[in-house]
């Protein structure tokens, strides 16, 4: 007996009217199947995913201007000029995007991110968005990472599920020395950039578990504070009386929600700030940067971005124009 061919259309109609069998007041109701039409958003919506483009590894719109493949990561340094959008797409593996200069709108399918320079992003794979709104000229760092990568080193591919904004400044910290590490590639460049994404993974993880898991409210709190008062000097006494609890117990609690002490989250969110400075405003002074930070001199300044970064913010800022 030959075999049948059935149209998605003519099984979409056989769905609908299995479902007015079974719904006898849905199918005394024909204004509800107009309103809804339900077989048509089906079609629709099957339609869109077959004729949205999906991006294989190392691929990405706009020009790659450095392209380094690293057992299972690929880097890719991406220009956009005169840009105005991209189409709906999605992207095979999972991906970090930092951004580093320019602005730009990422829509998702529920909300939308306006990107600017130092916003970092993760992405699980086939998650669906389109770019629009790039001013005149954006730049970017991509780091895709393949399946096999997560099993290598233990991390389970599907921990980490949907788009997330990274407002850590441990990551971005590491993606600053990724950042400088690329611009300034040597011969240990892909040893260190390896060694960069496994700790930035690791702290994405951690920081997922703790966010999904009963975050006590206090810790929100005391992030909002700490970039609220950047350029301020903090005593413990203050920050424990703004969230109302015990400083001897802020301090005990404090690294196993943020992973670090106080006094390297607060340098970490001072450089943080320093480097989103020097991608923005290419001509403010490292004085002014140095104070805006709330860097007691300049000395101390250059020497903590130094120990974090691994240059000067003079070289560092040179990179940044000849990239």
């Amino acid at each position: 007996m030959p075999r049948k061919h059935y149209s998605l259309r003519g099984f979409l109609r056989g769905l609908c009217g299995y479902f007015s069998l079974c719904y006898v007041p849905f199918a005394n109701c024909p204004q509800i199947w107009k309103q809804l039409d339900i077989e048509s958003i089906l079609i629709r919506k099957v339609q869109r995913k077959n004729s949205m483009k999906g991006l294989n590894n190392g691929e990405h719109y706009g020009k790659s201007k450095r392209v380094l493949h690293i057992n299972g990561l690929t880097v890719v340094g991406s220009t956009y000029h005169n840009q105005t959008s991209c189409p709906w797409h999605y992207h095979q593996n999972a991906h970090f995007a930092f951004t580093t200069k320019g602005n730009l709108i990422e829509t998702h399918k529920k909300h939308k991110i306006n990107l600017s320079p130092g916003c970092l992003m993760y992405n699980h794979s086939q998650e669906a968005h389109y770019n629009s709104d790039y001013s005149e000229f954006v730049s970017a760092l991509h780091v895709d990472i393949e399946a096999n990568w997560f099993n290598k080193y233990g991390f389970k591919i599907g921990a980490i599920e949907g788009v997330h904004v990274l407002q850590n400044p441990i990551l971005k910290n590491l993606f600053i020395n990724l950042y400088k590490e690329v611009n300034f590639y040597n011969n240990l460049s892909a040893l260190t950039i390896e060694s960069l994404i496994i700790q930035a993974m690791n702290e994405l993880i951690q920081e997922y578990k703790v966010n999904t898991t009963s975050k006590p409210a206090w810790t929100n709190q005391v992030k909002d504070l700490l970039y609220s008062y950047m350029d301020i000097p903090l005593t413990l006494e203050k920050i424990a009386r703004e969230i109302n609890i015990h400083p001897v117990y802020l301090c005990q609690q404090f690294p196993v929600y943020f992973h670090c002490t106080f006094g390297d989250y607060i340098r970490k969110i001072k450089i943080e700030k320093a480097v989103e400075f020097m991608i923005s405003n290419p001509r403010l002074s490292l004085t002014k940067i140095t104070y805006a930070c709330g860097f007691c001199d300049q000395s101390h300044f250059i020497r903590l971005f130094k120990k974090n970064i691994g240059v000067t913010p003079l070289a560092f800022r040179r990179m940044i124009g000849s990239s």
